[in-house]
């Protein structure tokens, strides 16, 4: 099946093959730091234990993991270059189905003080399903959209979501937010949700900012994981902690989007000491 379509695949190794099968995949190493950095290239395990992805530690291996290999193990990267690694992953013909888990790693070292060593490694994962056949489906619910407020009074929006499908799940979306006091708009406002293993639930919150009016608003959520796409709306009103709000969901729906297009993909690897963190979501725009 190709990929190309796939916003997933333009992260991670995402795929779905028949025991016996043999994918590649090109990563991009990327040496964003300013010394030249020798660079390890190496598959280990992981695992995803309910909405939580876990990497095992150092070069802990398991059973995709042992599938998996590299064409250059070892780099030597001058500052703000990069190279190209070859990715195979070669599924015995005895492999029961299931869906398995894996990072392949680019990891770097230098000297601490005394004996202490920094490590600095960055990954790309993979999600790969075995079995005959097509791609098992993958599909998954939003339920019970309630507003509230926190302790310093910003809005937030939560919302059950349960994997229900067969694979699975990296979920992001938008929230916007209609039909509130005066006829106000506020959003869209991005949505960022942990990964979801099958048949397991989260909660997801999605802060809003503490000009917002309590409402009500009809709330317009839209989550989506690979090419399935969810939605739900449901009046809420956001109100002062220790107030009981209202909760509405309703008008489920999906979207299944799929393509052709070929098999190849560049996945990008970066390497540094800067931590990045997630943007919040802005604060509302109401119009």
């Amino acid at each position: 099946m190709s990929r190309r379509d796939d916003p997933r695949a333009h992260h991670y190794i995402v795929d779905h093959v028949n025991p016996g099968t043999t994918i590649r995949r090109r990563v991009t190493v990327q040496n964003v730091a300013t010394i030249r950095r020798q660079i390890a290239i190496y598959p280990a395990a992981a695992t995803i234990n309910k909405d939580r992805w876990d990497v095992a530690p150092d070069r802990t291996a398991n059973e995709l993991s042992s599938w998996i290999s590299v064409d250059h193990d070892r780099l030597k990267l001058p500052p703000e270059q990069e190279a190209t690694v070859l990715v195979t992953i070669a599924v015995p013909k005895n492999a029961s189905a299931g869906e398995r888990y894996a990072v392949v790693w680019a990891e770097t070292a230098s000297p601490g003080e005394g004996t202490v060593r920094q490590v600095g490694r960055a990954g790309i994962r993979i999600y790969l399903s075995v079995g005959p056949g097509g791609e098992p489906a993958s599909n998954f619910t939003i339920s019970d959209l309630t507003g509230t407020r926190t302790d310093d009074g910003t809005a937030m929006l939560t919302a059950q979501v349960r994997n229900t499908g067969k694979r699975a799940l990296d979920l992001d979306g938008k929230l916007t937010l209609t039909d509130g006091p005066d006829g106000l708009s506020a959003g869209p406002f991005k949505v960022e949700a942990p990964t979801l293993a099958l048949d397991a639930t989260t909660t997801i919150h999605v802060p809003i900012g503490q000009q917002l009016p309590d409402g009500p608003w009809t709330a317009h959520l839209e989550l989506g994981s690979g090419w399935t796409r969810r939605t739900a709306t449901g009046r809420v009103t956001f109100t002062p902690p220790g107030a009981a709000p209202p909760t509405q969901a309703n008008n489920s729906k999906s979207i299944l989007i799929g393509g052709l297009a070929a098999s190849g993909l560049v996945l990008t690897l970066l390497l540094g000491y800067t931590t990045r963190q997630r943007l919040r979501a802005r604060q509302p725009l109401l119009r």
